[in-house]
């Protein structure tokens, strides 16, 4: 190869080169861009909905290290109504119409983050009303444990006494729905009231998504209740999939961020469009 070609080569090399670099320097660029974006929404997003008091303990896990500290603000509500639904369901597939099969709730004072009331009442499915083995292997809940009990309709009647009997809304008392994730009352609430042609009540419309409020007071978004009961390094209790063990442990949870000086807000509302 002659000198000539030698340098033209080269050349073309060294432009090769500059040019990669600068496409690496522009995705640099790109993704510090993008990460200071990211870091400022949720930044903003905790310290709007999150406010923590200051902790003696040295545990590193929690956020009110990166956000500004603030003096305990008293809660918005006087008392949590801690809901886990279970519903029939099969293997590898949906059924439908899918029907709730365990009623649970938990009325927990915010004040002292212990239990007030409690309301449990399993249900028989009513347009399918085989419970499968899988379903019975993922709640514990077996078809003898639901051939006698009342369907919906009735159940949701006597809840609705229930929360008129503990006076969760009425003018003294400030209450809300909490459930992790926005399934149950986003989703399977209303197929569940379109199926038995009955109407939502107001203040089942909105609620605390417990996962979302542990990412808010944490800077961490939980996969589900034991990943949180993990990171708060406190044991889970019971069956994961029994409504009622669950609604006891997301109160566990609701007791320890209480203690931390967490003030909950409201994180989701009902969507018909999204059902």
């Amino acid at each position: 190869m002659d000198s000539t070609l030698q340098c033209h080569h080269a050349e073309c090399k060294v432009k090769y080169t500059v040019k990669m670099l600068s496409n690496v320097e522009v995705v640099l660029r790109w993704c510090t861009r993008n990460y200071h974006h990211w870091k400022r929404k949720n930044l903003a997003f905790a310290s709007s909905y999150a406010t923590l008091a200051d902790s003696s303990s040295p545990n590193t896990f929690w956020f009110n290290r990166s956000i500004m500290k603030h003096e305990k603000q008293q809660q918005k509500y006087d008392s949590f109504l801690v809901l886990d639904f279970e519903a029939t369901c099969e293997r590898g597939r949906a059924i439908e119409p899918q029907e709730i099969i365990e009623f649970p709730c938990i009325k927990i004072n915010v004040h002292t983050g212990e239990i007030d009331d409690i309301f449990h009442q399993y249900i028989k499915p009513k347009l399918i009303p085989i419970i499968t083995p899988f379903c019975t292997e993922l709640t514990g809940i077996m078809q003898e444990m639901v051939n006698n009990e009342p369907y919906f309709e009735e159940t949701f009647f006597q809840f609705q006494e229930w929360l008129e009997e503990t006076k969760c809304f009425n003018s003294g008392n400030r209450s809300i729905f909490v459930t992790s994730g926005d399934w149950d009352l986003q989703v399977m609430l209303p197929k569940q009231c379109q199926l038995s042609n009955m109407d939502i009540p107001f203040e089942m419309k909105q609620w605390i998504n417990i996962k979302k409020a542990f990412a808010a007071a944490t800077g961490y978004f939980p996969r589900g209740i034991i990943d949180m009961l993990t990171k708060l390094q406190l044991s889970h209790q019971g069956r994961l999939h029994s409504g009622i063990d669950d609604c006891h442990n997301i109160a566990t949870i609701l007791k320890a961020l209480i203690g931390r000086g967490f003030v909950f807000e409201e994180t989701s509302h009902l969507k018909l469009n999204k059902i």
